[in-house]
């Protein structure tokens, strides 16, 4: 079966995604390139690449990120001429960063993250689903936890390959207290 569909589970710094994902894009040669991170916006061409890659790191890009933390993707598609597209909700549906600071959770606000979760993950879905409707050969770099087992993301009704972090065989979605880099790898399956 062709596969028109990688989707990357990228641990957000805690290892070098990028390398991978330039290894993915030479082999796979995806038409697009959905990034979790850039949330709702859309780099088209070079010329908004470009000017993306202009804005000071420490800029605000939302309530979440800075552009410096998406520069290193956004270089990685502008060098592989590849559109690039957000696949999430503006902000990550939050109005500040102080749901980061909580380590536990009320029965309500568990209820409001897990809504928060379910339409994000369900944005992600609809973006990969239209592109590949309009046959495109889809690179979607979302975070390992996106790529649990009862995602939705792993649902898709499609032939799919996921890459997803593992650390002695397990799949991980933060890097583990005091562990060795030399045991983490990145796991293929395929999704049919």
């Amino acid at each position: 079966k062709k596969i028109n569909l990688i989707l990357f589970g990228e641990t957000h710094g805690f290892l070098d995604d990028n390398s991978i994902q330039e290894e993915i894009i030479k082999i796979f040669k995806p038409t697009i390139f959905l990034y979790e991170m850039l949330e709702e916006t859309n780099l088209f061409t070079i010329e908004e690449h470009e000017e993306f890659l202009k804005q000071p790191d420490e800029k605000d890009f939302s309530v979440i990120s800075i552009f410096g933390e998406l520069k290193k993707t956004v270089a990685l598609a502008n060098k592989h001429n590849l559109p690039i597209v957000g696949s999430d909700i503006r902000n990550m549906c939050r109005e500040n960063k102080d749901f980061l600071k909580k380590t536990e959770l009320s029965k309500e606000e568990m209820k409001i993250e897990e809504d928060i979760l379910k339409k994000r993950e369900e944005r992600q879905v609809q973006e990969m689903l239209s592109h590949l409707k309009k046959g495109k050969k889809v690179l979607a770099t979302t975070g390992a936890f996106h790529l649990r087992q009862d995602s939705p993301l792993l649902n898709l009704k499609e032939n799919y390959l996921i890459i997803y972090p593992t650390y002695n065989g397990e799949q991980i979605f933060t890097p583990p207290e005091n562990f060795d880099i030399k045991s983490v790898t990145f796991d293929i399956k395929e999704i049919s």
